[in-house]
């Protein structure tokens, strides 16, 4: 039917509908939010006890314009899905089937009205799509998944699993059911209501509807649309309006505006569907809405109807959950739930009344004893079993340990890790009832089966274990990463992935062999919990001897393993090469073992050590490859997938492959903010790397809204004196530099450094990061002396942190030779550019971009001195390197060919100046370039044009090009205007000025 219009609504309020126009504008209150709002809002209006005298009533929110609900037409790209159909349409917006070209599977669409909310539109889109992210992060068995969240035009998108399925209130009637298999169902659903309370999200609209029952039998939670987070710390959340659900499965506090509907709520809505698909009738008496709210306000349940199978102790549990106030309900949807499974019955046997044997009767009782005890108590342990891992006092000692390190961030990290590992912990206790019922109680799944995912469950506590310990007896090194290692714990979805548990190790057949691989799988899971925690070297110690145990058992599977973590931590313990080789021997052992998962991570590991860090690009690509088909094999994964494309996106980065490698970055951060979540450190990550790529791009206003937006989620996780914050801030620095707000650049500088002295002490690497950022702006306010301090400090803790040798220290000290060269201590920057050379030639080869960067500022110290001859050979062996290579991963090309050209120049051969400049200004082989080089070269080669007299037209041409350039960037280059104004201005005036080029 249509929406109520302005008589029937009266006629619904002053209760005068006929019982069919009743219970057809029921039906229709059901699945019209718009209309159930302006209910609500009319009942609140009509009471004197809804709120204080003189409130000002709130308007109905317009229904949305045709335009807004025009159905898409088939092909309609949004986001990245392809509409195909028209599925269906509810208050809160309407459903396709979408096709995803990236994953090549069908999603069913849905597209949420902002206006739905009665909420300004913008106001309502951010609302949904705050919504949306936190039902995100919920993965569970029986919700639906939402794949990803985004924005089209006005409206907020979810991508979810296509599910065949019917409705609860379908599913009932399609067959009697029992009341035993209502509650199985209910109790699975309940699960999964019980999952998205854990992460934090309220679903707000729990009804039949909003239930599908799949062909497999399986239930799904669906359409958390209004729900909203339950989480006090999120922003917003107090007066985040509540759309309210639908009026006969509303709790009383959903009708109360004063009143912040929670997970109490849920349960009150859960037990109205379940009195209703129990009894077949709602668990209210009431012709009217008016009628519901007073019924529901006074508690007046039902009697149940006469006959009914249902049993009184299952009433009981269900009227409780419609007591009146929360707190006379269950404690939380977990304790209802462990009610609803308390069947007393269940404790006692029927009295045989068979004539026979005493031990036929007494064998008879023991049997059915026995049943009846496993169905009661077989699955029931799991929160007792978490309590020896994750109980009360684990908690307090690890607080106590936080606490005691005396770190600023202390009090934070504990907050972070405490809310992700309840969390975690919440939904393994319900994946392992679950995984423990559809065995047991349901004979769902083999034994078989249920031993693989129990098996998984059980090394997933073991990881929580060895973590927890760890830190209840933190230090500060262990704080500082407290919050990442506990995000970082394995997921525990692939313990419920069938395939994937099919692919793991095989169990061993003999007693010695399954000690031996308890033992090491033991270690392995401690050694990760150490380097989570930042221990290398331990770790390592441990690591070491178990690999030569697990090599001598010829356990490849094992040893794939153990080699990928250990080849991890020698890249953490500076050893690249060493790293190298581990992980290529964890290749090896992970495709000799079958270990896919093994060898997905290893190729990925290889990505990053091989190219990013050893800069054997060519190579790297080749494992890319590898990393892909393995992934493929498994038959896809979202974080492995992730991973690679990070590593991939780095790789490009490199490379100086900007596009390629923000689109890798793009696709990653997508599938991270589906797995973790918006908010996750995971996907701060990757939108620090974005801005950085984004930057190289010159997009600087899209960086700054990447680094914000990083910077913010790791603010909010880990509090504002945590180093990763600082680290953040130093990102965000750096486009504040290129916009030249050097106020800005300033001010996170100056926080940072704060930061890091207080959290790391000051003699940490970290804090000559922000004074060398710092020394910039000093000498760029004119204060020189105040900048060379500052680069001096910087160069000591560097120098301190890592040695003289090492290629960190190189750049620093050459950082400091070039202020010296600029404050005109010519002799001192030569000395410090000369030291350079050498370590950096030892440690990195002799043709290392850094080598060239270096030898190029010892030929720049010796032309600041006017000794052009002696500059010549180090600019020319630092142009012969870069030429070598096939990429320009710093930049430093074109700024080489245009210190060689002027130096050729200065030593007055202009033809050989062309010849190099021509190559500066064409742009040859791709090079990076900043606007200022692009500038330099028209200039440098005008000068050389004009010199050489070459082709003086086109060198007035070029420097009329190079001033325009000059001109649109800035204050810093009016000094280098002022120059190529006096050098045009000295130049013969010849009879036409050729026209500037649109180049």
């Amino acid at each position: 039917m249509a929406c109520l219009d302005e008589n029937t609504f009266v006629e619904l309020l002053m209760g005068g509908l006929s019982p069919a126009r009743a219970a057809e504008v029921d039906a229709h209150l059901d699945t019209c939010v718009s209309c159930r709002r302006m209910v609500a809002q009319g009942l609140r209006a009509q009471s004197p006890d809804e709120g204080p005298p003189g409130e000002a009533t709130a308007l109905t929110p317009p229904r949305p314009t045709r335009s807004e609900d025009a159905p898409l037409e088939k092909g309609t790209a949004v986001g990245r899905y392809l509409v195909l159909e028209r599925l269906g349409e509810g208050g809160m917006g309407v459903v396709y089937s979408a096709y995803d070209p990236e994953l090549d599977r069908r999603v069913a669409l849905k597209l949420l009205r902002a206006g739905a909310l009665g909420l300004e539109a913008e106001e309502g889109r951010a609302h949904l799509l705050r919504e949306a992210q936190a039902m995100a992060r919920v993965s569970h068995p029986h919700v639906v998944p939402i794949y990803d969240v985004g924005t089209f035009g006005q409206h907020v998108f979810l991508a979810m699993e296509l599910v065949e399925a019917q409705t609860l209130r379908q599913w009932l009637k399609a067959a009697p059911r029992p009341w035993r298999q209502v509650l199985g169902l209910f109790l699975d659903a309940g699960r999964g209501l019980a999952a998205a309370h854990a992460a934090g999200v309220v679903h707000g609209d729990f009804k039949p509807e909003n239930l599908l029952v799949g062909r497999d039998g399986r239930v799904r939670v669906t359409d958390f649309g209004l729900a909203r987070s339950a989480n006090p710390l999120a922003k917003g959340t107090p007066g985040t309006p509540v759309a309210g659900g639908t009026p006969a499965y509303m709790s009383p506090e959903q009708l109360d505006p004063d009143a912040h509907p929670d997970a109490r709520s849920d349960q009150f809505a859960f037990s109205v569907a379940l009195y209703e698909a129990l009894y077949d009738e709602r668990p209210f008496a009431a012709a009217t809405v008016r009628e519901l709210l007073t019924e529901i306000r006074s508690g007046r349940v039902k009697p149940a109807p006469r006959g009914s199978p249902v049993p009184p102790w299952l009433r009981r549990v269900v009227v409780r959950g419609l007591s009146v106030d929360p707190m006379d309900r269950h404690g939380s949807m977990d304790a209802l739930l462990a009610a609803l499974q308390h069947d007393p019955a269940a404790r006692w046997t029927r009295r045989l009344q068979v004539a026979g044997s005493v031990a036929l009767l007494v064998a008879a009782v023991g049997i059915t004893h026995a049943v009846g005890s496993r169905r009661g108590q077989v699955c029931a342990g799991a929160q007792e079993e978490l309590a020896t891992v994750w109980g009360l006092s684990q908690q307090k000692a690890v607080e106590s340990a936080f606490l005691a390190t005396g770190k600023p961030f202390a009090g934070a990290a504990w907050q972070r890790v405490r809310r992700t590992l309840d969390v975690y912990t919440a939904e393994w206790v319900t994946m392992r009832t679950t995984a423990c019922e559809a065995t047991r109680v349901r004979r769902e799944q083999p034994e078989e089966v249920l031993a693989r995912r129990m098996h998984c469950l059980d090394g997933r506590l073991a990881e929580v274990s060895a973590l927890t310990q760890l830190f209840a007896r933190a230090d500060a090194g262990t704080v500082e990463l407290a919050a990442r290692a506990a995000e970082a714990l394995p997921p525990l979805q692939r313990c419920a992935d069938l395939s994937a548990l099919a692919a793991s190790a095989p169990e061993p057949v003999d007693d010695e062999a399954r000690v031996r691989t308890d033992a090491l799988r033991q270690k392995l899971v401690r050694a990760r919990a150490l380097k989570a925690a930042g221990k290398y070297t331990e770790a390592v110690a441990l690591l070491e001897p178990t690999v030569k145990t697990a090599k001598g058992a010829g356990d490849r599977y094992g040893s794939a393993d153990l080699l990928l973590l250990l080849g991890e931590l020698q890249e953490e313990l500076g050893d690249p090469k060493k790293a190298e080789a581990t992980l290529y021997e964890a290749v090896w052992a992970a495709e000799a073992g079958r270990n896919d998962v093994a060898a997905a991570r290893a190729w990925t590991a290889l990505v990053h050590t091989s190219g990013e860090v050893l800069e054997q690009y060519a190579l790297a690509w080749r494992w890319e490859e590898r990393a892909e088909a393995a992934i493929e094999r498994l038959g896809g994964d979202a974080v492995l997938t992730a991973q690679l494309q990070v590593r991939t996106g780095a790789l490009n980065f490199a490379q100086g492959r900007y596009t390629e490698a923000s689109e890798q970055q793009e696709a990653a951060l997508a599938r991270l903010e589906q797995t973790y979540g918006p908010d996750s450190l995971e996907a701060a990550d990757v939108r620090l790397g974005l801005g950085a790529t984004r930057i190289a791009q010159h997009r600087v206003d899209d960086a700054l809204k990447l680094l914000e937006q990083a910077l913010e989620t790791r603010r909010t996780a880990l509090g504002p004196d945590h180093p990763d914050v600082a680290r953040a801030q130093m990102e965000l620095a750096q486009v504040y530099w290129r916009k030249a707000n050097l106020a800005r650049v300033e001010e996170l500088s100056s926080s940072a450094l704060a930061v890091f002295e207080r959290a790391l002490g000051s003699e940490h690497r970290d804090v000559a990061a922000s004074l060398e950022m710092l020394a910039a702006v000093m000498e760029r306010q004119g204060k020189g002396e105040v900048a060379l301090r500052l680069q001096e400090r910087a160069l000591n803790i560097t120098v301190q942190a890592e040695g003289l040798e090492s290629s960190g220290t190189q750049i620093v000290m050459s950082n400091l030779a070039n202020l010296l060269a600029r404050l005109g201590r010519h002799e001192e920057a030569l000395a410090r550019h000369m030291s350079t050379v050498a370590p950096l030639e030892q440690r990195l080869g002799p043709q290392h971009p850094l080598l060239a960067r270096a030898l190029r500022a010892c030929g720049n110290n010796y032309r600041d001195m006017k000794r052009y001859k002696e500059a010549q050979p180090y600019l020319l062996r630092a142009l012969a390197i870069l030429e070598s290579r096939q990429d320009d991963p710093y930049g430093y090309l074109t700024g080489t060919w245009i210190d060689l050209g002027r130096n050729w120049l200065d030593l007055n051969q202009p033809r050989k100046a062309v010849e190099v400049l021509e190559l500066a200004v064409a742009n040859r082989a791709g090079s990076k370039q900043t606007p200022g080089e692009r500038a330099f070269s028209r200039y440098a080669l005008a000068k050389a044009l004009w010199a050489g007299n070459l082709d003086r037209p086109r060198a007035l041409q070029l420097a009329e090009e190079a001033r325009e350039m000059f001109s649109g960037m800035g204050e810093r280059y009016v000094k280098v205007i002022a120059e190529l104004d006096a050098w045009r201005a000295r130049l013969p005036r010849p009879t036409t000025v050729p026209a500037a080029s649109t180049r």
